[in-house]
């Protein structure tokens, strides 16, 4: 039978698709495009891969598909020359927030093994070097450092009170040891007065005289068998006191057969993996259980509105609570008011600095006489501060709900403890140092082989780095991909002969190399998985993919460009070709112009979106479509650049009014100030990793947001932020889902769904009825259809099989119960209207202009095909960008607002970027000023300031390049992002592109 050729899809129909067929070359690059929300995710992740990962499903047991997640089967007549599917997709890093970089990619396991090789360790309370030594390694020490001494041989036996001692001391007696140290006194134990007098009820330390001789060569025989008495006495721990002459002092000597530190004796148990890994509790941090975070209390929550007084209620958390603290605060900060002193009446910025640090943090070791109630007589107590009384009463009460309110006054900071490194002390303390043969007891047994090779004297670290010579866990893990690598490079060259350590250090090399491929050298190993970009996260999987080295698979891929800098979409591309070059088939949603003209094999779908798509336009060569008329294939026409991404009004230049950030410094900001004019349309650019989102999101949108907004959040560091008071609120606008449930639909986003139901409730017919405006709503009873709950469908359970939903035989999916759907405007009820599409609607409400007026905004941002009751959890990103857009166009504009944006063109079509552009230029001309995070040359194109930041990304961004109007970028040689505008420009078009093509707003 001859191997498949092609995958062979026919009868598509998920969601929009239009009973497609067509078939995908396997063994090439495949990419999809189209407009958002034409039906590309619909065939390539709904439709391929469910299909493939059905199949895979039902070739397991029973028992394994009940433990698996179940895909329904898509609607499709048949899929032929299906393998394998792999789907990465483009979602967020995950929720764990336990996941980093590291663990995601398999790089912490491998450096685990090798650190618990290879790592020397030192002791977490002195610094002191943990060794095992055997009994004869411990003989021969005490041989040579105490030759020709009195030496005492001491056991540590037990610690205890003095009541127990009384009943133990004795049967040392009857065992034959004669004598004891007791609290660091030698005594006989025919001593009448063994347990010191006035010891009360407090623990004492009790070490068993074992032997006491002269240290010399020829008493080696007696000392190791006192040692081995010693130690078996001892578990394992031993002391000598060693004295040169009678009337020096004794000087202790610790001695242990188990792991031990060579200066306190502290013993600890066999160093393994699972030591440095901080999801288990051998390796966590005892205080934050791993994390790296700890919620606390800052002064900035506490003290929201420095300028009320102590008295009007400046630390506001104070103010909640039950009665009886209420008043208990109130009267510690009576009596601190007249103690300390300080004016209670006073605002709270005007305080003297240490009245304010000594009110928030406490007065140390200082007493005050503090009378509360119920107390007789004022009693001297110290004052630990309003955070320690906070964090107390957080910890401590029992109340939910006032421990609920008390959280919105934290934020999740560094673990005081581990400092973020997650670890515990002792594995933060293992470094990879030179091996010293004096130490050999120390030695790692996978290094032995290491040392033969050079003679016992040349180590493994002296062949490496200084840096990789002493470095512990976290602070690996601390380094950008970049970096790792650099330093994975040396270690292979070190340890790569050792055939115990070859497969490790060369899977971390491995790893590193296919991370940096794809593009992300700037992200530290310790990041979070969980704050990665969607387009981050999907090329660490797919660095992991390429490390599996599978072959003959179907990888789906969707917008692995996202976040990418056009600088940086060559390592990309290579990456897919280079899975493709393995035999894989690879399959890629995208709308990139680069990986659109390297695909073997473009299908365009369309040629609207939602119930106007679903077609198949094109499919073929990137050189084929590009030949095709802009009526044919939009794509085409501007890959071919007939067409282009335009804008009818006029750019703006500074008026003069600048919205300043001063000495930003938050993550690798280098103290930069930035400057964006308000009243315009600023794009921030700059290659992945070079500080954009830090500087507008962690920074000015955070304390914008503080400010104008009231949020309880806490911006990265910076000196201050100027003119913030042209500003009356602040907008983020992205492309998280506008709902979670799919109850959510976009009616009752933009609150249209609140207007049909008052409009209804004044209907004839439901005033006799005595309907209200909740009558016409499926989430509350009265109104709904109450079998399926105001769902529509009713769940069937199917076992093994993913489960299934069957229309509600009741209201037939109709949501709302027969009494309800009596109530008609213009024929049609409510359940008719919330499936009527925005156009639809447009004419029935044409008359109603409240109605209207939601419904043309709907309209002007391209939505015109969605239904009013579509499921908020099907809409594509770029669909729920453009709803929260027409909200926010709906609202009558007073302008003085301040938009952010980030990365709004994230599966955006050209056509669809042309939308975009249009009403943000329309928010801008209404007095608005907008910020956009993008990398997209359409966009940058098209603004009217540009603020690129880098030149590099991590350690080698974090500078401001570049800041000007759009025409000077070009002229900027350090500037990535000018480069790249500037090769994309030498790509003349084949054709004079029109000064708009009014057809795009169709």
């Amino acid at each position: 039978m001859q191997a498949a050729t092609h995958i062979h899809v026919k009868g598509a129909r998920e969601h929009n698709l239009k009973n497609l067929e067509l078939r995908l070359p396997r063994g090439k690059l495949v990419v999809i495009t189209g407009p958002s929300g034409s039906g590309k995710s619909s065939l390539a992740f709904d439709t391929i891969y469910a299909e493939g990962y059905r199949k895979y499903i039902e070739s397991l047991s029973v028992s394994a598909r009940q433990m698996l997640e179940q895909l329904k089967r898509p609607d499709v007549d048949f899929i032929h020359g299906l393998s394998p599917v792999l789907a990465i997709e483009q979602r967020e890093g995950g929720g764990s927030p336990r996941s980093t970089i590291a663990t995601a990619t398999e790089i912490a396991d491998y450096a685990r093994l090798l650190w618990a090789l290879c790592g020397e360790q030192r002791c977490p309370k002195d610094g002191g070097r943990i060794v095992q030594r055997s009994l004869d390694d411990n003989v021969q020490r005490v041989l040579t450092e105490c030759a020709g001494e009195r030496i005492m041989l001491l056991a540590p036996a037990l610690r205890a009170k003095p009541s127990v001692l009384r009943d133990e001391l004795p049967r040392l007696r009857q065992r034959g040891f004669q004598r004891v140290r007791i609290a660091g006194e030698i005594k006989n134990l025919d001593d009448p007065q063994l347990v010191p007098a006035g010891a009360g009820t407090r623990e004492i330390e009790v070490d068993l005289v074992v032997d006491r001789l002269v240290a010399s060569a020829d008493q080696r025989s007696r000392v190791a068998d006192s040692l081995e008495l010693a130690f078996r006495e001892g578990r394992d721990r031993a002391f000598v006191l060693a004295q040169k002459t009678p009337d020096a002092p004794w000087r202790e000597l610790l001695l242990s057969q188990s792991l031990a530190c060579e200066i306190c004796g502290d013993v600890f148990e066999k160093l393994t993996p699972r030591h440095f890994s901080f999801n288990h509790s051998a390796g966590a941090c005892p205080t934050c259980g791993g994390l790296g975070r700890k919620l606390r209390f800052v002064p900035e929550l506490v003290v929201p509105d420095p300028e009320k007084s102590v008295r009007e209620g400046a630390l506001k958390p104070w103010r909640i609570g039950g009665k009886n603290l209420i008043i208990k605060n109130n009267a510690i900060l009576r009596q601190l008011a007249e103690q300390l002193p300080f004016d209670p009446e006073k605002p709270w910025h005007k305080l003297p600095e240490d009245v304010r640090e000594t009110l928030l943090h406490g007065a140390g070791e200082r007493l005050f006489a503090f009378k509360l109630r119920r107390m007789r007589a004022p009693k001297a107590t110290p004052f630990p501060g309003v955070l320690a009384m906070l964090d107390e009463s957080w910890r401590a009460t029992m109340s939910d709900g006032f421990r609920a309110r008390l959280t919105t006054y934290m934020v999740s900071g560094e673990c005081p403890e581990c400092h973020g490194t997650r670890l515990n002390a002792r594995s933060s303390g293992v470094a990879l140092r030179a091996v010293r043969p004096e130490a050999r007891g120390d030695r790692p047994e996978a290094l032995a082989g290491e040392e033969k090779k050079t003679g016992g004297g040349e180590s493994f670290a002296s062949r490496l780095s200084p840096l990789a010579s002493s470095l512990n866990f976290p602070q690996f893990m601390a380094l950008d991909v970049a970096g790792a690598h650099a330093l994975a490079c040396d270690l292979v060259t070190a340890l790569g002969g050792n055939e115990a350590l070859r497969e490790v250090v060369t899977g971390i090399e491995q790893r590193l190399h296919f991370l940096l491929e794809t593009g992300l050298g700037y992200l530290t190993l310790d990041r979070d998985y969980a704050t990665l970009s969607g387009g981050e996260a999907q090329r660490v999987r797919l660095a992991t993919q390429l490390g599996m080295g599978l072959i003959g698979v179907i990888y789906v891929l969707d917008e692995p460009s996202i976040g990418l800098h056009p600088h940086d979409n060559q390592k990309l591309l290579s990456t897919l070709a280079e899975l493709r070059d393995r035999g894989n088939t690879v399959l890629v949603v995208e709308h990139d112009e680069d990986t659109l003209r390297a695909a073997d094999e473009l299908i365009e779908l369309g040629p609207g979106a939602g119930t106007e798509g679903g077609e198949l336009l094109f499919q073929g060569t990137p050189a084929a479509c590009a030949a095709l008329p802009a009526n044919q294939s939009r794509t085409g026409a501007y890959l071919a650049r007939k067409l282009a991404v335009m804008k009818d009004v006029a750019t703006k230049k500074p008026t003069g009014a600048w919205l300043t950030v001063r000495e930003a410094r938050q993550h690798n900001l280098r103290g930069i100030d930035v400057r964006f004019p308000v009243g315009l349309l600023t794009c921030v650019t700059g290659v992945s990793g070079s500080g954009k989102s830090t500087l507008v999101n962690d920074i000015l949108a955070a304390a914008a947001a503080r400010k104008l907004n009231g949020a309880k959040t806490i911006p990265g560091k910076h000196r201050h932020l100027e003119n913030l008071d042209f500003f009356q609120k602040l907008v983020q606008v992205d492309q998280e889902p506008i709902g979670r449930s799919p109850r959510s639909n976009p009616a009752t986003y933009v609150g249209l769904l609140d207007l049909l139901r008052d409009l209804f409730a004044q209907i004839p017919l439901a005033k006799v009825r005595g309907y209200k405006a909740s009558r016409f709503s499926f989430n509350i009873r009265g109104g709904r259809c109450e079998r399926c709950q105001g769902d529509g469908a009713i769940k069937l359970d199917m076992q093994f099989l993913t489960d299934a939903y069957a229309p509600c035989p009741s209201c037939g999916g109709r949501r709302f119960n027969r009494e309800t759907l009596e109530v008609l405007f213009h024929g049609q009820s409510i359940a008719d209207v919330l499936a009527l599409t925005v156009r639809e609607a447009m004419l029935l409400f044409r008359n109603i202009p409240r109605v209207m007026e939601k419904l043309e905004t709907l309209d002007a941002v391209g939505l015109g095909y969605i239904a009013l009751g579509q499921s908020s959890t099907t809409l594509s990103g770029g669909e729920a960008q453009r709803i929260k857009l027409s909200l926010e166009l709906s609202k009558r504009q007073q302008g003085e607002t301040l938009y952010i944006l980030d990365e709004p063109t994230t599966g955006l079509h050209w056509t669809d970027i042309q939308r975009l552009m249009d009403l943000l230029f329309k928010l801008r001309d209404a007095g608005n000023t907008v910020l956009v995070i993008e990398h997209n040359l359409d966009v940058i194109n098209l603004a009217d300031w540009i603020v690129d930041l880098g030149p590099g990304g991590g350690a080698d961004g974090g500078n401001l390049v570049f800041a000007g109007p759009r025409n000077e970028i070009e002229a900027c040689d350090p500037s990535l992002t000018g480069q790249a505008i500037k090769k994309w420009h030498t790509e003349k078009p084949q054709a004079p592109i029109p000064k708009r093509q009014k057809m795009l707003e169709n």
